[in-house]
């Protein structure tokens, strides 16, 4: 039985029964990695390192950002890494692609005067008085102000952004401000923000009591549910779409046979 979950967890068992299971019940874990995901990472790592930074009374050169960014992805880089597009768009492109994404970033926000207090800040938190319900995560950036005001920074690499809409009903940082709330004591209010790097874009929302009440009851009926099926064997059903041509399981899965054509 699992114990703790994660957004992404729970977000895997609504796209894919199967992925959630062959992942985190079957406990199968590949290599493969696809390069908008490995050059997310490595943009995440960067401005983890520059921020580190700066929270010792630092501020390194867009240069030493840079350089760093290329050290983690050559460091990292390994030939079971996809690229879906590769006759148009190779790995080199995506290099630089991150980079344009840390360039942008870095002008932005310079001096980087924000409040920071936490990096790759987690988070283990319960849903209700209970022990029953358990999450877990991992924030990018937590800043405080000091007279409790806080604010949840998540970096996001990908072509899409979210319009204002959009990012008011979603719900992986409000889930993470429920655990925010649980772990600091002098929370008035939290405010979510995404940065999303290639657009040079910065979208922010908040969450009423209200809003986060019904977030924990769907989010307790999700994780009943799947509780509900491991304790009476029922199948974990494929949930075939698009999303399959980036999946890693085509070998362990029901509805697929052989490796994703999409990959190699």
């Amino acid at each position: 039985m699992i114990e703790k979950f994660s957004y992404s967890s729970l977000e895997t068992f609504k796209k894919c029964p199967v992925q959630f299971k062959i992942h985190y019940l079957d406990k199968v874990v590949k290599p493969d990695a696809g390069i908008e995901a490995f050059m997310g990472q490595r943009v995440h790592e960067a401005l983890e390192f520059l921020y580190d930074e700066v929270t010792h009374g630092k501020i390194p050169l867009l240069d030493t950002v840079l350089e760093k960014y290329r050290e983690l992805w050559e460091k990292s880089w390994h030939n079971r890494i996809a690229i879906f597009r590769w006759r148009e768009f190779g790995s080199e492109n995506y290099f630089a692609l991150g980079e344009g994404c840390l360039a942008r970033y870095y002008r932005l926000y310079k001096p980087f005067s924000e409040p920071v207090t936490g990096i790759e800040f987690e988070l283990v938190f319960n849903l209700d008085d209970s022990d029953g319900y358990v999450m877990k995560g991992i924030l990018d950036r937590v800043d405080y102000d000091g007279n409790g005001a806080w604010e949840i920074h998540d970096y996001k690499s990908g072509k899409r952004a979210l319009s204002q809409k959009q990012a008011d009903k979603d719900s992986q940082l409000a889930l993470y401000q429920i655990g925010l709330k649980q772990k600091e004591k002098n929370v008035e209010s939290v405010t979510l923000v995404w940065h999303f790097l290639q657009h040079g874009k910065e979208v922010r929302s908040t969450r009423t009591e209200n809003q986060l009440n019904m977030l924990i009851s769907h989010t307790k009926k999700t994780i009943d549910q799947i509780r509900t099926q491991i304790k009476s064997g029922e199948e974990f059903t494929p949930k075939e779409s698009f999303l399959c041509n980036w999946c890693y399981y085509w070998d362990e899965c029901s509805a697929k046979t052989g490796t994703n054509p999409y990959f190699f």
